[in-house]
């Protein structure tokens, strides 16, 4: 019988990834999903179910994992296939459910195609010794295979005959390549790969520290010695030499950073609570109360093992989000919120800080005495080597705060050297690293010697080299990198390509959209509220400035933009998107765009290269904490006066906006995108009676005080920033009185302008320059337009 075969190498693979302490995969590949797939399915996790069971006892395994979409989930349901394993089953949008849990083996239904981001999340769950076993279309499918994922992906006005599959060419060759994989075609009845072993590499011996401050029962919570070192750090946590302490632990996934985080903080609340004499608060800071599930696990264990036994654990939708006792409160919380309130916590723990904005990192941290950082190296949920490269930098500049670095690099549910780890990291690219560069290549730079190129997308997906490069700038230069922006490069007909290389090395990586070119019948929907896929910018526009001829133009949404981290600040970006505009001139696009995560340095990049404002989130993003601002440069002369009215009309609502909506944003900010008016808004003169003029000037002259008087300046204000003609202002008078007059901050949000008493005087300055330009606008100082 053929499938003797496919037994035999079975039980060859579970005792060999069982000696070694790996996983391993196996593809049982049909034309269709049907009962006897699911039979023989059920027949090979039998075989391989019995041969654990002899090597490692049934008590051992740690229960079946079934994921897959509708149609598989209701065959399993309705056949009652696997039922005796009594397995936990997940259709793929909840893939988020089982971040950190841990089972003995998968039963993963790929016939449909798949999301990238949820390939990695399920099969991270598997522990040692486990089997993957993936229901799979015939191997030669995966060549044309679209699955419904790609049709939700698809910009309009394309469509899914205008998708590519070289994402999933790419998953399947390298799927056939690496070891710790079987392929077997029920169809033909045939073995098309056979198991390899991948070489063994021994774990360290956990042995437990004595004599410490953390109780042993803690430390017995621990499962590597990695994770035992970690705890054993954390000890002198609190021996700090400066006036903040912050402590970063970064890993790869599987190497259990939130679970340690658990384990240790009833040990910090025990040390501070003793010196305090008072409950401790402890904020946890994360993406999704989904991805914390797994600390607040290991920190009911904890919390009993340390001793405090009346803590009571509250849920919202199912998940544990704050635990409260007599000594402690410690809550979940998303960033946005963590930006208002961490301040008032003893302590501030960030899981995955990777997945959050360098900028919202820092203003949860600002008065933070205390703080830990967890950050996935190569992750799904964000880059920690971005995290190290832009974040650490920047805060090891900080006198006041003393940084300890702490690493993890043994997996927890399986051992060193998985095949399945490795098969995903090359397949997702999350092990991509940008080329090293040597002197030449920096002079090269310098010289300007740079060459810029549209990258094909069928050579650039069969190019490893290639790959890496591009790749790797993203995951050390962004923060929000994941596996299915790979897809939606790659297949999407509308997504571009484009490097800047200088020696034939990669130091800058462009993925682009284009937009636009949408017919009237579409337009007219979007008009009526219709949000069409993949459209950002000229969505953003018909909704946001109800202009409805924006649309019909054709212009390129820059996606992503990256240089190398060792040649930043060295023009590099800027030759980019130069050259980029040539590009687009050439092939008759109208305009160029982003949308971005508005920092004072993003802004100040695409304003250096000629790109304006239109519109600005009024609300942060509650993942990331960031306000998302558009910006756009017009490349036909008929465009840019239509874009100088929308960037107009864009400030007029800015000024209303900082005193409600974007009252914490930060004053740089604000002040930098108020400067970039590029026409006056056309807007009366705030009407003032000859009252209003007498004290004003008695405020000018000093004896009156800005409260008195702040009915009168908030109006002019607000009419200068809708001018383009400004009077000579330094950088602190602009914010001061943009933050006071426009934003409404409270003296006491002044911080250290107030201690050192500055904010009246750089306030009386500003306004009393605004005043004399409002005088001198209109010559004389009351009741004219």
């Amino acid at each position: 019988m053929p499938l003797k075969e496919l037994i035999h190498q079975v039980i060859n693979a579970t005792e060999r990834s069982i000696s070694n302490h790996h996983r391993f995969v196996v593809f049982l590949c049909k034309k269709e999903l049907d009962r006897d797939m699911l039979k023989i399915a059920e027949d090979i996790f039998e075989v391989y179910f019995q041969s654990y069971k002899v090597l490692k006892g049934e008590k051992n395994f740690e229960g079946l994992l079934l994921v897959g979409r509708t149609k598989f989930l209701e065959m399993v349901e309705g056949t009652r296939n696997f039922s005796q394993f009594n397995p936990r089953k997940f259709h793929f949008k909840d893939s988020e459910r089982v971040l950190g849990e841990t089972y003995g083996s998968l039963i993963l239904d790929l016939t449909e195609g798949f999301n990238p981001n949820d390939l990695g999340i399920i099969i991270e769950t598997v522990k040692e010794g486990g089997m993957i076993l993936i229901l799979s279309p015939p191997i030669e499918e995966w060549e044309i295979k679209l699955s419904k994922w790609h049709e939700e992906l698809v910009s309009e006005p394309y469509s899914k005959e205008n998708i590519v599959p070289r994402f999933y060419r790419r998953f399947i060759r390298h799927t056939e390549n690496v070891k710790g994989i079987i392929i077997y075609d029920l169809d033909s009845s045939k073995l098309l790969k056979e198991f390899e072993e991948s070489s063994y590499e021994k774990s360290a011996e956990i042995e437990i520290p004595s004599g410490g401050q953390i109780k042993r029962k803690l430390y017995k919570l621990c499962a590597t010695q990695d994770q035992i070192e970690v705890l054993r750090r954390f000890e002198t946590f609190f021996d700090r030499q400066r006036e903040n302490k912050v402590a970063v632990i970064t890993a790869d996934r599987g190497r259990g950073k939130t679970a340690i985080l658990g384990i240790l903080t009833p040990f910090l609340i025990s040390r501070m609570q003793r010196v305090l004499k008072r409950p401790i608060r402890v904020m946890l800071v994360a993406q999704s109360p989904q991805s914390v599930q797994t600390y607040f696990r290991f920190l009911r264990l904890a919390l009993t093992r340390q001793g405090f036994s009346d803590c009571k654990f509250k849920e919202s939708n199912g998940l544990i989000t704050v635990v409260t006792g007599r000594h402690l409160r410690i809550e979940y919380v998303v960033p946005r919120r963590a930006i208002l309130e961490a301040r008032n916590s003893d302590i501030v723990i960030v899981d995955e800080a990777a997945s959050i904005d360098v900028s919202t990192l820092f203003k949860i941290i600002e008065g933070v005495r205390y703080a830990i950082f967890s950050s996935t190296i190569h992750g799904y949920e964000g880059s920690g080597r971005s995290f190290s490269v832009r974040f650490l930098r920047r805060l090891e500049k900080d006198e006041n705060v003393e940084i300890e670095r702490i690493s993890l690099e043994e997996p927890i549910r399986y051992g060193k050297g998985d095949p399945v780890e490795k098969w995903l990291y090359r397949t997702l690219l999350l092990d991509s690293k940008p080329v090293n560069l040597g002197e030449n290549d920096i002079e090269c730079i310098t010289a300007g010697n740079l060459s810029f190129e549209l990258l094909d997308k069928d050579e650039f997906i069969e190019n490893e080299e290639l790959l890496s490069e591009f790749f790797g700038i993203y995951i050390l230069a962004h923060y929000r990198n994941r596996p299915s922006d790979l897809v939606i490069l790659f297949d999407m007909p509308n997504h571009l390509a484009f490097r800047v290389s200088a020696n034939g090395k990669t130091v800058c990586s462009l993925h682009v959209a284009i937009e636009g070119g949408i017919n009237d019948d579409l337009i007219s929907e979007m008009m009526r509220g219709y949000k069409p896929k993949g459209q950002i910018i000229p969505d953003i526009i018909v909704k946001h400035h109800v202009d409805a001829n924006f649309p019909q133009t054709l212009g390129l949404r820059v996606v992503r933009i990256a240089t190398h981290p060792d040649v930043m600040d060295m023009g590099i970006g800027s030759f980019a998107l130069r050259k980029l505009v040539e590009w687009a001139e050439k092939e008759g696009y109208e305009w160029v765009g982003s949308g971005f995560g508005v920092s004072p340095e993003l802004l100040r990049f695409w304003r250096k290269n000629s790109f304006i404002p239109l519109h600005i989130t009024p609300q942060r993003n509650e993942i990331s904490g960031e306000y998302t601002v558009v910006v756009v440069r017009a490349l036909v002369e008929r465009l840019k006066e239509r874009l100088e009215i929308l960037n107009s009309n864009f400030i007029k609502r800015l000024v209303e906006y900082l005193s409600d909506e974007l009252r914490d944003l930060d004053g740089e900010t604000a002040s930098m995108l108020l400067g970039t008016l590029e026409r006056d808004y056309d807007v009366r003169k705030p009407k003032l009676s000859a009252i209003d003029v007498s004290r004003m000037e008695k405020y000018i002259e000093g004896i009156s005080l800005y409260e008195y008087v702040s009915d009168v300046v908030r109006p002019v204000v607000r009419y200068y920033f809708l001018k383009r003609d400004h009077v000579e202002l330094s950088e602190e008078e602009e914010k001061v009185i943009i933050q006071k007059c426009l934003q409404l901050k409270g003296w006491w949000e002044f911080g250290e302008l107030l201690k050192e008493g500055r904010v009246y005087s750089i306030l009386h300055s500003a306004v009393c320059k605004i005043w004399g330009w409002f005088n001198e606008r209109f010559n004389e100082g009351f009741n004219e337009r």
